[in-house]
């Protein structure tokens, strides 16, 4: 609206200067505050929510919601539609990711044991099951994929595992690690539990970032959530303090190319999944969804130059879930995924949405 506004003050003035005559003084436009709506929502069966979403380019983008099986929505411009999908009974995309328009990856998890299933520009095609649970994924190009697995009560976990086009490979070092983010093949971060994880190109390396997470008491669990890998010398991790009834308090830590910090915190709960989304906003910031599961409050953080400030959600923070958000590449617009719901209510009059953010 901003460019339609100010095109037609430039025809008016242009025109105004043939006529050999001054143009009148205009009132500059008012700007308009990005926000949070909703673009697209639809009818599905439980629990019907949208759990995982990726940009490809400015103009395309994948969203998958989580029915009586999954099922996969294609972006092109303001239009979603939906494509035919693998999905199982019982699983949900839990993490997306984009290399191009024709090499898009999506990876499923039904709580035993989860899929790496690929879109090569026509279709999709399951490359890969595992025996265990997928809680995040990583994918920096068609010949560099990882995904990870974290340990439970019962089990080790997947660890980490590595595709290099060909084959998949599990370093014995990546052991434990729940999600990443990285830049190259020999620069990518990782976390689980406490600790973070870099790999170099051929192993594993981990700093425990416990001092820096909210303290231990008898009834939380402090740990790292996810990661951003922004640049070399910058990458970010959330943390939570997962205290027992209401989850958080969050933090924000930061590693400069020689040292983490903590700078920011705020009493945000719950919001806890097992690789927390942290997107870009195009400009330095981050964005970091909150669930507010069983219809609690729910928050849609954004940090900025020290700060964590909730953004304004459709229909309030009693009534909409966000789980998942993407950058749309070259902008400081976003979508993301989530679900609407009764308020305080999160079990009645479900809808599974996109959002978007900008224009």
């Amino acid at each position: 609206m901003r460019v339609t506004i100010r095109r037609v003050a430039l025809i008016a003035a242009a025109a105004a200067a043939v006529a050999g005559c001054a143009p009148a003084a205009t009132a500059s436009p008012a700007s308009v505050v990005p926000s949070w709506h909703i673009v697209k929502q639809i009818h599905s069966d439980p629990p019907g929510i949208f759990t995982a979403v990726t940009a490809v380019g400015r103009s395309g983008g994948w969203a998958f919601n989580w029915g009586s099986v999954p099922t996969a929505w294609r972006r092109s411009g303001s239009s979603w539609t939906q494509v035919p999908f693998p999905g199982l009974a019982n699983e949900q995309v839990i993490a997306a990711g984009a290399v191009s328009a024709s090499d898009v990856w999506a990876f499923t998890d039904d709580g035993t044991q989860s899929r790496a299933v690929r879109w090569n520009g026509s279709t999709w095609v399951v490359v890969r099951s595992f025996p265990q649970e997928i809680s995040g994924a990583a994918v920096l190009g068609a010949s560099d994929v990882w995904v990870f697995g974290n340990a439970t009560f019962d089990s080790p976990g997947l660890g980490a595992w590595h595709y290099d086009g060909h084959t998949w490979s599990q370093p014995a070092s990546g052991h434990g690690l729940d999600g990443g983010s990285g830049l190259s093949a020999g620069d990518i971060w990782a976390f689980g539990g406490t600790d973070v994880a870099h790999w170099n190109g051929s192993t594993w390396s981990r700093t425990s970032l416990a001092s820096l997470l909210p303290a231990r008491q008898q009834f939380n669990d402090p740990m790292i959530t996810g990661i951003y890998t922004q640049s070399r010398d910058s990458v970010y991790a959330t943390g939570s303090g997962n205290q027992e009834d209401e989850g958080g308090p969050l933090v924000i830590l930061h590693w400069n190319g020689s040292a983490w910090s903590r700078v920011a915190q705020g009493n945000y709960g719950v919001g806890t999944l097992p690789d927390q989304q942290v997107s870009p906003d195009g400009h330095g910031g981050l964005w970091i969804p909150m669930p507010g599961y069983m219809g609690k409050k729910s928050y849609l953080l954004h940090y900025s130059a020290g700060q964590l400030t909730a953004a304004g959600l459709p229909g309030g923070p009693y009534r909409i879930n966000v789980v998942a958000v993407a950058l749309i590449p070259g902008t400081t617009s976003l979508f993301g995924g989530g679900e609407t719901h009764a308020v305080g209510n999160a079990g009645l009059n479900v809808v599974p949405v996109i959002l978007q953010y900008g224009a």
